[in-house]
């Protein structure tokens, strides 16, 4: 294994320096940095610390180790920009941040019997409607209910969150990745897009890929199936018949304004539903559309839904090193901090 190597070429690639640029920081060539990244050169402490400074990382980034999953990567939606170098450094990172997590929760004695998700059939986009309404049944949440709290609902039946951070913008063409990992489900996600109702209609697209069974059916699109069971899932039948009415021939900006407040799902999102249920016609349907984007712009909804954050791995690591099971300096290990940084946690609410 290699995984100093990998680690060093992970920073210099998040820091975006190339072989060389890393050579000039270190005073050696680029030629040398790629052998101590292949792992041909083998660094001795001195010259970690030398690594770590001209970084700005502290050493243990460089020395850490985790047991790497093997994931397959088949429902990773990305678009077609996300490629080469930085779809190569997203999968590593994603793999890294997995591996972490289950090592965090199999040292808290995390439980498979504690992931509380079933799966359902799903052949037709009526499958996804009515599996989107037994998720809801199976889990306590009346089809009159917003879920206030998509990513904690999750959690807490068992399902790990992962955020990636956007490092130097590279990865804006990934919208979101689901898998089952060591028997655990798993859904991974940008961090910090700033807009909470594109977070939450990703997270509930990536849930469909986990609790969706499409029997190897490939003549279905499963991306659609999976739009529709997170619609279903956001904004249920009744909910939207109970909020709008049967029918309508027009709906003013200020209903749509409050639905989105209320479900925190886009105005686009809840348009597309409101034509899908046949409560506005296709005609109605593009009108509101037309007029709302020449109000707004295409991406500038009124009103901004906050992202939803995940506490989860945090309070674990927090809790495992307040009852002395880990030590201080491996909670800082695994949340990527020094220690006033990690200090400064319970500090800041002055505890």
């Amino acid at each position: 294994m290699n995984e100093i190597g990998n680690n060093l070429r992970r920073i210099r690639l998040l820091k975006n320096l190339s072989l060389n640029d890393a050579g000039v920081l270190l005073n050696m060539t680029g030629q040398a940095i790629a052998k101590y990244e292949k792992g041909e050169l083998k660094p001795n402490s001195d010259k970690i610390i030398e690594f770590a400074k001209a970084y700005g990382v502290n050493a243990i980034e460089i020395i850490k180790s985790y047991d790497i999953p093997n994931m397959k990567f088949n429902s990773f939606r990305k678009r077609k920009k996300l490629k080469g170098q930085n779809l190569e450094l997203l999968k590593d990172i994603t793999q890294n941040e997995v591996a972490k997590y289950l090592e965090v929760i199999e040292i808290n004695n995390y439980k498979e019997s504690n992931i509380k998700i079933k799966k359902y059939i799903c052949n037709s986009l009526e499958d996804a409607e009515k599996a989107a309404t037994k998720f809801r049944n199976d889990i306590n949440i009346s089809l009159l209910q917003p879920i206030s709290d998509l990513m904690n609902t999750l959690e807490n039946i068992g399902i790990i969150i992962i955020q990636i951070p956007n490092y130097n913008n590279a990865f804006d063409a990934f919208d979101g990745l689901s898998e089952i990992v060591n028997n655990v489900p798993v859904i991974v996600l940008l961090d910090g897009i700033n807009d909470g109702a594109r977070q939450r209609f990703t997270i509930a697209h990536e849930l469909g890929h986990l609790v969706l069974s499409f029997n190897n059916n490939d003549s279905l699109d499963e991306e659609k199936l999976c739009n529709r069971f997170a619609s279903s899932l956001l904004m249920p039948k009744d909910a939207i018949i109970n909020e709008f009415g049967i029918h309508r021939n027009n709906i003013s900006l200020y209903e749509l304004i409050a639905f989105k407040n209320e479900y925190k799902v886009s105005i686009a999102a809840t348009l597309y539903r409101l034509k899908d249920l046949n409560v506005i016609t296709e005609y109605t349907y593009k009108n509101l559309s037309i007029n709302i984007n020449k109000k707004f712009g295409r991406k500038n909804e009124p009103v901004k839904i906050k992202d939803e954050e995940t506490y989860q791995f945090k309070k674990i690591v927090h809790k495992l090193e307040t009852d002395n099971i880990i030590s201080i300096n491996k909670a800082c290990e695994f949340l990527g901090v020094s220690i006033n940084e990690y200090n400064n946690e319970n500090n800041h609410y002055g505890y």
